[in-house]
């Protein structure tokens, strides 16, 4: 069996569906969470290809760039689609969480205090926009018990961290108004397949 060794600080961050991936399958991994103050000297050490993390070893060997780490165990754990469209909405979803949170992020670490209030309200605007288009898209596949029908992919992982998070980081509780079925989805799987995941490597 491969060993896994995912580095990554310790907050969710880009590393966030991997582990929750690394964590449903029952991998043999570990969990680096590099320390700040650590960072300077692990970026030069030449672990990280572009001096970025995360960083996912298998048997020794290293992979970069968090999306395509999160597709690679994916594919791993035979958690993407049946077909050819149901790999589109997987990573359609992956890409379009991407819209958001650079939004959010520019809000939360903004060093600009006076503007921080105009950017948290624009990122959360933009945030339920994709809320509801999420809800849309799953309504129209069907309202299935998981995403993409009845068999449990990187759709319900991404859906399900990715949302709770953004969530807690905008300290927004109307989710369920905007998207209920949705929601009944995120809870159902956060406390079932990926509740491991949310007790013991998500960050509030």
């Amino acid at each position: 069996m491969p060993k896994y060794i995912l580095h990554y600080f310790a907050g969710n961050g880009r590393a966030m569906i991997s582990r929750a991936i690394l964590c449903f399958a029952k991998a043999d991994w570990t969990n680096d969470a590099i320390k700040k103050e650590d960072w300077p000297t692990i970026k030069k050490s030449g672990l990280c290809e572009f001096e970025q993390v995360p960083i996912l070893e298998v048997d020794g060997k290293k992979y970069s760039q968090s999306h395509a780490i999160d597709l690679y165990l994916a594919e791993t754990f035979n958690l993407m689609g049946k077909d050819i469209e149901e790999n589109y909405q997987i990573r359609s979803l992956l890409f379009a969480v991407d819209d958001y949170t650079i939004e959010i992020w520019k809000a939360l670490f903004s060093q600009d205090e006076a503007k921080k209030p105009e950017l948290c309200k624009a990122a959360l605007e933009k945030f339920k926009f994709y809320l509801g288009k999420f809800e849309k898209r799953y309504v129209d596949l069907g309202k299935h018990k998981y995403f993409l029908g009845d068999k449990f992919t990187l759709a319900d992982i991404i859906v399900t961290t990715c949302v709770c998070s953004a969530c807690d980081s905008l300290k927004f509780e109307g989710a369920k108004e905007v998207c209920p079925n949705l929601c009944e989805l995120i809870q159902r799987i956060s406390q079932n397949e990926l509740k491991e995941f949310f007790e013991k490597f998500y960050v509030k």
